[in-house]
């Protein structure tokens, strides 16, 4: 059975991709890994020459998480600085740990003693395990003398959308360059809407939540200050106590920004510390080749993003609800959910069959708005009635509460009625209305703000005013996605909308194998 969390004793960094190609198969969640060189005896440190001073452990780090990438991606894996830091003899880690692994062998006795010196969270139904990484070379020294200097006071800011290796490698080497403290700066909402499917970033409180988690986790004994940033600078222009500033090799502009101002303000200028890339091992279709939160967005789409409510209705038929804004392409899934089988029930052509001639509504909605709004034929003209409550929310309320009972009415019988394992009901108002109460799952498309302003004005012919008009009457993206389960992106080609169905039809075949 897998671990829980772990813990990888690693006497010798070189033998790291061994290590974690086999750890992948005996830890599930959380992987913490300890360099042997950063403790005090019993085990001994093997190869003290290697780490004279915190800052030369930087490539190690980079090392270990560009491999646990390559060779444990599901893994949130955390290497312990605190040995490094503070010289400190025990590992204590936030989680308790499961199974504890060494990279060669010891005797029990060596073992025994090791586990009772040095672990302070130890489940009570631990295991120990040895993977024999003996007849792997010895590491290399390497100089590292231009990274050789501590600092008392290190920043560094960013998204920090959901916490990868690379932010992990970002926040380590602030930690190992600063005796004091470390300062990080947390972009808010009103700074990340340029970004890749920013309506998917986290909220900022969740982002330094984590972050705080992940610091503390890794090196509790130095001073963390985590803080909402509304500006791309934050306190690194005022803070007369910084020293040192991390940043990714794409931001050192930035850096030297910061500097600028600095300057300008008669405030001593920052180190600048540059770190690199993490190749991303196996980029898919549009994802960068660098490890990246972008990246991660991405495979969100099709996914279980928010956990499924449990509903008092029957499993069969299994209920999708598709809904999303105007013009964000919840034709473009129906289409695909249909080539796969899949009925679609349209809560637009059943809202417009409900008040035809004779139908259900079709009186009440005369006595309510008049004759005026008949036609020739003595059908309800849509355009005219259409008017009548345009943007007059009163009167629009009159319209639905006669309406959307009979859709709701209409809809449930045809699920009644059906015989297919899987139905999808479609529409826009799918959770204004109430109707995801018979719902198993809620699934919605979403485009940035601008691409559906566009494709309005191209395809209802429209004016910029008249589309963001329409626009702004109907819930947000993100409110959409907050009441959603799963979520698409129809912003590019067919066929990359296509992958992003058949992933959730995929996934969605594991769950109802579980009804």
């Amino acid at each position: 059975m897998l671990a829980k969390t772990g813990l990888l004793i690693v006497s010798n960094p070189k033998h790291i991709n061994k290590l974690l190609s086999n750890v992948k198969e005996t830890v599930k969640h959380t992987l913490y890994i300890q360099l042997l060189t950063a403790l005090n005896e019993p085990l001994g440190s093997f190869y003290s020459h290697m780490f004279n001073t915190p800052p030369k452990l930087s490539r190690t780090i980079f090392g270990i998480y560009s491999q646990a990438t390559r060779h444990c991606n599901n893994l949130d894996v955390r290497v312990l600085l605190t040995g490094v830091k503070s010289n400190v003899p025990q590992i204590g880690t936030r989680n308790p740990i499961d199974v504890v692994i060494f990279d060669r062998k010891y005797s029990k006795a060596d073992i025994d003693n090791f586990m009772k010196c040095k672990l302070t969270n130890v489940s009570k139904q631990h295991r120990v395990l040895t993977v024999d990484c003996e007849n792997v070379e010895d590491p290399e020294v390497q100089d590292d003398s231009a990274d050789d200097q501590v600092y008392k006071h290190a920043c560094l800011g960013g998204t920090f959308d959901r916490l990868h290796a690379a932010h992990k490698v970002l926040l380590s080497y602030a930690i190992l360059h600063a005796s004091e403290k470390v300062t990080v700066g947390i972009t808010e909402e009103n700074m990340v809407h340029s970004k890749l499917l920013w309506e998917l970033i986290q909220d900022v409180d969740t982002r330094i939540a984590n972050v705080e988690q992940f610091v503390m986790d890794v090196c509790p004994e130095i001073s963390y200050n985590i803080c909402k940033i509304s500006d791309p600078f934050g306190p690194a222009v005022v803070d007369p106590t910084m020293d040192v500033i991390v940043v990714s090799v794409e931001t050192v502009r930035g850096g030297e920004k910061i500097n600028e101002i600095r300057k300008q303000k008669s405030l001593a200028e920052l180190v600048i510390v540059p770190i690199p890339f993490i190749d991303e091992p196996d980029p898919q279709a549009r994802e960068e080749t660098k490890v990246s939160s972008s990246n991660q967005r991405l495979r969100l789409l099709g996914t279980l993003l928010n956990p499924l409510e449990k509903k008092n209705i029957p499993n069969k038929p299994y209920v999708i609800g598709l809904t999303g804004g105007i013009a964000s392409g919840k034709s473009g899934v129906t289409s695909h959910l249909k080539n796969m089988g899949v009925p679609i029930i349209d809560c637009d052509k059943i809202g417009h069959q409900v008040y035809q001639k004779n139908a259900a509504c079709y009186q009440e909605v005369i006595s309510q708005f008049g004759k005026e709004i008949l036609n020739s034929d003595g059908e309800i003209d849509r355009r005219v009635l259409g008017n009548l409550v345009f943007e007059k929310p009163a009167e629009l309320t009159k319209l639905t509460d006669i309406v959307w009972p009979a859709i709701k009415d209409e809809v449930q019988r045809i699920i009644r009625k059906s015989e297919a394992r899987v139905v999808c009901v479609e529409a826009a108002i799918l959770t204004k209305a109430g109707w995801d109460a018979f719902c198993h799952e809620v699934w919605t498309t979403f485009v940035p703000e601008k691409e559906a302003i566009e494709r309005l004005k191209t395809r209802n012919n429209l004016t910029e005013e008249q589309a963001k008009s329409r626009m702004a009457a109907q819930p947000s993206n993100k409110e959409n996605i907050q009441q959603a389960n799963v979520v698409f992106c129809p912003l590019w080609e067919v066929e990359y909308t296509k992958m992003q169905v058949e992933k959730a039809w995929d996934l969605l075949q594991i769950r109802l194998s579980g009804l």
